[in-house]
């Protein structure tokens, strides 16, 4: 039985009739994950003898296959069901059938549910029969309530009216940083010097798009032409019904910032932008579903889509900019483990991670939290942590602001989920933190709030917000910023290091946490000064005032010497880890 407590901003409002068709997802469960985390200790971390032996694709799916006779026995059930289109994918089967069959089949009612102005057809419970049930691990869409958001920052528009002579000054050099930032001031504050990166060594970088965004060449024109960056396109490649917009009007901004700000950093090495459908109106069709009535959260269908191919197809580092509330992911199963969809997602991502790439998440804009009240019916008052974020095997980039020192972004987020454990990598670390740079008393007064033995995040930093990112979108200049600016920014530093280490006949960084947190003091830029905030009524990354959230008086991170839950371990110094990711 999968069942999920939903929250007051989520209402039931319709239900469709018995004919209406849905597209769902059954994704297999797997065989040996349990040793998925070893497997990834043993070839991520620095020093042991297979550190760096990346595994194929096929590999990866010998490793964990479905478990016996699970097709098969999926594939039967719902065909005595009368279902008839069915897909087989990898680890996955994809259906569609009509709703009076999908809640004969999933003992449940599919209802049309309000979330946050946002019309999906959901379910709050479903079951599969006994003798299937060890064969599914999930079924999806279902119980998944997600507010999947752009980790970016709105600036006012007042800002971004730049006049020609301004935008001339700023992309002369690094005299105006403190203005706004440009990829001369990226450069310089994380110590690129004149490196310059082989379009031919093989390292290349990636960016997810969702929610209907796209990045526009057009636009990476310009940002290019402006800072005096050679022309280059990327790629663009589309998965589950998404659609590649170039035209001016549309949705571009987050998709722009990202490919732009990866340009700055990584130009000339190729990149590839995967744009996935799964964003409002939330309506399901028949087999694949297309962009205006898809239904899909795109966690599964991005990573199962990548998962599919092979290593030569895919960027060695994909930088991701988009989350959700931890608590707004499932915490029901089929199975023993209660937070299955959480769980395969992050899953995944190790599973990419043992092929060699990176793959990161912005860490949000929120501070400490926002809603800061439990969802599942007791409200109790408690710290936000972000998904996919709080993935242990995912690199989760907090926010810093300021220039000339930088210090702690006051919406950067971070803190400990309440679903992963604290990972082998980051253990030494968060120890010296919780021993020596929070205090004893606010140490225990935090403790009822936050889960102090989870996978504490971000992992590393970077420039988020005041001064504000300089960039296009739909051929306008404007300014943005977020630690969805931070995640590309930080992915093109690592796609630089991929780049050495290729030239120098070396695997690629591949799942980079263990290698960072490895480096000791010195090897990055620490942020010792400035903090986050939150659980204070408001959301961080809107200003909006939140009439029911919760509140908890002087919640906060601070800013520590090595790693702390707002920036990590510290913002990226090239060079010397050049130096450490050559030797």
């Amino acid at each position: 039985m999968s069942r999920v407590s939903i929250s007051e901003a989520v209402s039931r409002v319709s239900f469709p009739t018995s004919s209406q068709i849905i597209t769902l997802q059954i994704d297999l469960s797997l065989e040996n994950t349990s040793i998925l985390e070893e497997k990834l200790k043993d070839l991520s971390t620095p020093g042991t003898p297979n550190y760096g032996k990346w595994l194929t694709k096929e590999e990866v799916d010998t490793l964990f296959p479905p478990i016996d006779g699970a097709s098969a026995a999926v594939t039967s059930w719902l065909r005595s069901y009368k279902v008839e289109h069915i897909h087989e994918r990898n680890s996955n089967i994809k259906f569609a059938a009509p709703v009076g069959t999908v809640n004969q089949l999933l003992n449940t009612t599919f209802a049309y549910f309000n979330v946050a102005g946002s019309r999906k057809l959901r379910t709050t419970e479903y079951s599969v029969p006994e003798h299937i049930a060890p064969f599914v691990q999930l079924i999806h869409p279902t119980t998944f309530f997600g507010q999947t958001r752009s980790h970016r920052m709105p600036i006012d528009d007042e800002l971004n009216e730049l006049t020609g002579l301004e935008m001339s000054e700023m992309a002369s050099g690094t005299d105006n940083c403190t203005r706004a930032i440009t990829p001369p001031c990226l450069r310089t504050a994380y110590n690129i010097g004149d490196y310059v990166p082989s379009a031919g060594s093989g390292s290349r970088i990636g960016f997810g798009s969702f929610l209907n965004e796209s990045a526009r060449l057009e636009d990476l024109h310009k940002y290019q032409f402006m800072f005096g960056i050679p022309e280059q396109n990327f790629t663009s490649v589309v998965i589950n019904g998404g659609v590649d917009n170039q035209k001016r009007e549309g949705s571009h901004v987050e998709a722009n910032l990202d490919a732009q700000f990866q340009s700055a950093m990584s130009h000339p090495l190729p990149q590839v932008q995967f744009i996935t459908g799964g964003s409002p109106p939330f309506v399901p069709s028949v087999t694949i579903p297309d962009a205006e009535h898809n239904t899909n959260e795109p966690y599964l269908e991005y990573y199962s889509f990548l998962l599919s191919q092979t290593n030569e197809e895919l960027p060695q580092v994909i930088s991701n900019s988009y989350g959700d509330d931890e608590q707004s992911v499932p915490i029901d199963g089929l199975n023993v483990d209660p937070n299955l969809y959480a769980k395969r997602v992050c899953d995944m991502i190790g599973m990419l991670g043992l092929r060699g790439i990176t793959v990161l998440e912005s860490s949000g804009d929120t501070g400490v939290g926002a809603p800061c009240k439990s969802n599942d019916g007791k409200r109790r008052l408690e710290f936000t942590p972000g998904f996919p974020a709080s993935c242990p095997f995912i690199t989760a980039v907090g926010g810093t602001e300021s220039w000339g020192p930088e210090v702690a972004w006051i919406a950067s987020s971070g803190g400990f989920s309440n679903y992963f454990a604290q990972p082998w990598y980051q253990q030494d670390a968060v120890s010296t933190y919780l021993e020596k740079h929070i205090s004893p008393k606010t140490k225990a007064y935090y403790d009822p709030y936050t889960n102090f033995s989870g996978r504490a995040f971000p992992d590393i930093s970077a420039h988020s917000l005041t001064p504000n990112y300089i960039f296009f979108n739909s051929n306008e200049t404007g300014q943005t910023g977020g630690t969805s600016a931070a995640a590309p920014v930080v992915g093109g530093i690592i796609a630089l290091l991929n780049d050495a280490r290729l030239r120098a006949g070396k695997p690629t960084m591949g799942f980079i946490n263990p290698f960072l947190y490895s480096l000791g003091p010195g090897h990055l830029i620490d942020i010792t000064a400035g903090k986050a905030v939150g659980c204070n009524g408001y959301n961080m990354q809107t200003g909006q005032l939140l009439r029911d959230g919760g509140k908890i008086p002087w919640a906060s991170w601070n800013g520590t010497y090595l790693w702390d839950p707002v920036t990590g371990i510290g913002m990226p110094d090239f060079q010397k880890m050049l130096a450490a990711a050559l030797n």
